[in-house]
C-alpha cells in the first residue's frame, strides 16, 4: 500500500529508522583482520575531518555490512551520503550531526552493544622559529625550519617507472623479479601487489578505515603498568590482588596500593608493612579515598572490549613504500625502494592512481617535476611517520630512489585500457614470444599412445600451435610464451614428468586455446579430434591421440613415433 507522505514526515521516519539501527554492528575483512564497528564510529570520524570514511573491505561485503551499504546507498540514513564504497555528511541544514551523534554516543555508552570511539586527532604545534627557501631539491614551509629531501643524488640504469609486457609466458614477472635482486643487491627493500578490477586508489595510496585498537596496550605505558591493570582488572578477591600486588610495591609505593584497590573494588583486605608483618587497621581510609574518587577517574573497567576499533589513516602499498624511500632520502646513504605492481591493467589504472599520476611525470634527476597537493589525512600520516608539522606536506614528490614497476599482458580478457597520458609516463619493454626459449630448448616429452606415441620437444610444439595460430590471424599477444607452462612442469634442469605435463596442458593449453585464443577456429585447430564441440572430449582424444588432435600442420611437425625401449622424462635413453 502507498502512504503520500511530506518531506518533512519522510525524514522523521528515516531519522526513526536511522535511530533504531544504531546498535547494529558491522564486520568488514581488512588483509585478513576482522574489524568490528558501529555507525557511531562513523559520525565521530566525519565529525573529525572532512575526508570521506571508506567502509570497503578487502573482501565482498556480507550479512549486516551488505545490508548496511544497501541502506544508504538507499539514503534512508538522512545524516550520511553513500557512494562507491564511501561515506560522507549529507549536511542537511535540517538535522546536526553533532548533536545527533552524542545522542548516539549517550545511548550506546548506557547499553551493552558500544564498539568503539574515534582516535582525536590533533594538530601538531610547529617549534622552528626560522624559515627556509624552497629549491628544487626539498620542500619546504615557511613555518618549518626542517627540508625534505627528494634528490638523493641515488645512481641506476635502471628506468624508474617501467611497464613489461608481452604474451601469456614470456617471463614477465621473472625478468622483474630478477632485476629486482640486482637493484637491491647492496641493500633497499620492495613491495608487491596484483591489480584486480575491484582494486581502487584507497586500496593503493590509503584511507581511512575502522582498525582495531587495544586499548590498554595504547593507554597503559609500560609493562609493570600491564601487568598491575591485569590483576586489578582479574576475577579475584580484593585480598587476593593486594597479596598478589604486595611485591611489586612493597620497595616504592606501598602506601598507596590500599587507595588503588579501592578504586577497583569494595571489599575489605589486610595489608602488610614492608617487612611483611600485619599492618595495624583495616585500610578503610585508604579504600575509601579510592572508592570515593572512582566516579571522576577515567578507568579502563572490565565491562570495556580489551580490543577497540577506531578510524585510522591507513596506508596503501604505495604510501608504505613512498614513506620509506623519503626516509632514506634524508640519509646520507641513499637505498633504492621498489614497488612492484602485477597485472597493471587488470584495474582502472586512472582510478587507482588518481592524483599520484602526475607525480609520475618525472624530471632528469629522476624527481616528480610537479608537485601535487595532499589530503589532511595524508599530511597528518606523513607527519606522524616523518616527523615535523603535517603543513610541511602540503605538497609532496615521489624521490629519485623510489621506483614503480609492472608487468601487463594485454592478451587478457576484461583488462582495463590505458591512455596515451598515462602510458607516456612509464618506460615499456616488449617481451618477445621466443626472448626467453634458450632454457626450455630440448626439453620432451611422451605424449600419446600406440601408433601415435611420440616424443615431444615442449618448446617445438609450443612454436607449431603459435604459427598455426598466426595464420588464423591472431595478435602476437595471444601466442604461447616459452613459460606459458611453469618452470614446475618443464623444469630447467630435470626431466619433464609426462603425468604432471599431460595434466597441466589439458588445463592450461588446451583450455586457452578452446577458450580464448582460437575460439573462433576450434573446428580446425583440433582437427584431428572426432569430436571438437566440447572441451573435455579434446581433453580426453589428447590422452589417446597426443599431439595429432591437431591439425596437420602441426602433428606432421613430429613424425618420428616414440621407440619402445625405456625413455626417460627428457627423452634420453
Amino acid at each position: 500500500m502507498n502512504v503520500a507522505t511530506s518531506e518533512r514526515e519522510d525524514k522523521l521516519l528515516k531519522s526513526v529508522l536511522t535511530a533504531l539501527s544504531e546498535t547494529a554492528v558491522f564486520k568488514l575483512d581488512d588483509s585478513g583482520q576482522d574489524v568490528i564497528f558501529n555507525q557511531d564510529s562513523i559520525y565521530r570520524k566525519l565529525l573529525a575531518t572532512t575526508e570521506p570514511v571508506d567502509i570497503n573491505g578487502d573482501k565482498e561485503a556480507k550479512g549486516s555490512l551488505r545490508v548496511l551499504k544497501t541502506s544508504l546507498n538507499d539514503g534512508t540514513n538522512p545524516y550520511l551520503n553513500y557512494s562507491r564504497g564511501t561515506v560522507t555528511s549529507t549536511n542537511d541544514p535540517d538535522l546536526n550531526l553533532a548533536d545527533y551523534q552524542k545522542r548516539v554516543s549517550t545511548f550506546l555508552s548506557l547499553s551493552t552493544t558500544k564498539i568503539v570511539g574515534i582516535d582525536e586527532y590533533e594538530e601538531v604545534e610547529s617549534g622552528a622559529d626560522a624559515a627556509h627557501e624552497s629549491n628544487d631539491d626539498y620542500l619546504t614551509d615557511s613555518s618549518n625550519a626542517e627540508l625534505i629531501k627528494y634528490k638523493t643524488g641515488y645512481q641506476t640504469d635502471f628506468h624508474h617507472n617501467r611497464i613489461i609486457f608481452g604474451a601469456p609466458g614470456t617471463g614477465k614477472s621473472y625478468t622483474l623479479n630478477r632485476d629486482k635482486e640486482t637493484l637491491l643487491k647492496n641493500g633497499g627493500e620492495y613491495e608487491r601487489v596484483t591489480f584486480h578490477p575491484d582494486y581502487s586508489y584507497a586500496n593503493f595510496v590509503g584511507t581511512y578505515k575502522p582498525t582495531m585498537v587495544d586499548s590498554v596496550k595504547n593507554l597503559i605505558g609500560s609493562k609493570d603498568e600491564r601487568d598491575v591493570l591485569t590483576v586489578l582488572l582479574d576475577d579475584k578477591t580484593a585480598q587476593e590482588k593486594y597479596d598478589l600486588l604486595y611485591e611489586k610495591f612493597k620497595d616504592g609505593d606501598l602506601t598507596r596500593l590500599p587507595l588503588l584497590l579501592g578504586l577497583y573494588s569494595d571489599d575489605k583486605f589486610k595489608t602488610k608493612k614492608k617487612d611483611g608483618s600485619d599492618a595495624s587497621g583495616d585500610n578503610s581510609v585508604e579504600r575509601n579515598h579510592g572508592r570515593a574518587i572512582r566516579p571522576y577517574v577515567n578507568l579502563i573497567s572490565n565491562k570495556q572490549p580489551a580490543s577497540e576499533i577506531a578510524y585510522e589513516y591507513v596506508p596503501g602499498p604505495f604510501m608504505r613504500t613512498y614513506v620509506k624511500a623519503l626516509k632514506n632520502a634524508q640519509s646520507d646513504s641513499p637505498k633504492p625502494f621498489l614497488l612492484i605492481v602485477e597485472e597493471i591493467n587488470r584495474a582502472n589504472v586512472a582510478a587507482v592512481f588518481g592524483d599520484i599520476f602526475q607525480l609520475l611525470d618525472r624530471d632528469e634527476d629522476n624527481v616528480s617535476e610537479y608537485a601535487i597537493q595532499t589530503s589532511e589525512d595524508i599530511k597528518k600520516y606523513l607527519a606522524k611517520e616523518l616527523g615535523g608539522n603535517p603543513q610541511e606536506y602540503s605538497e609532496i614528490k615521489i624521490p629519485d630512489n623510489m621506483f614503480i614497476w609492472a608487468t601487463m599482458n594485454s592478451a587478457d580478457q576484461g583488462v582495463f585500457p590505458m591512455d596515451t597520458a598515462f602510458k607516456r609516463r612509464w618506460d615499456f619493454t616488449y617481451l618477445g614470444i621466443d626472448d626467453s626459449e634458450e632454457k626450455i630448448v630440448g626439453k620432451t616429452v611422451e605424449l600419446g599412445k600406440g601408433a601415435n606415441k611420440r616424443i615431444v620437444e615442449w618448446n617445438e610444439l609450443r612454436k607449431a600451435i603459435n604459427t598455426e595460430l598466426l595464420l588464423y590471424k591472431v595478435n602476437e599477444d595471444k601466442l604461447l610464451g616459452p613459460y606459458f607452462l611453469s618452470k614446475k612442469i618443464v623444469p630447467e634442469t630435470e626431466p619433464i614428468d609426462p603425468t604432471k605435463f599431460i595434466a597441466t596442458f589439458k588445463s592450461k593449453v588446451i583450455m586457452y586455446l578452446f577458450d580464448d585464443a582460437a575460439k573462433q577456429k576450434r573446428q580446425t585447430l583440433f582437427d584431428g579430434c572426432n569430436d571438437k564441440t566440447t572441451y573435455s572430449s579434446i581433453c580426453k582424444e589428447f590422452e589417446e591421440k597426443g599431439v595429432f588432435i591437431f591439425a596437420k600442420n602441426i602433428s606432421n611437425k613430429f613424425p618420428a613415433t616414440a621407440p619402445t625401449n625405456n625413455l626417460t622424462g627428457d627423452g634420453a635413453e
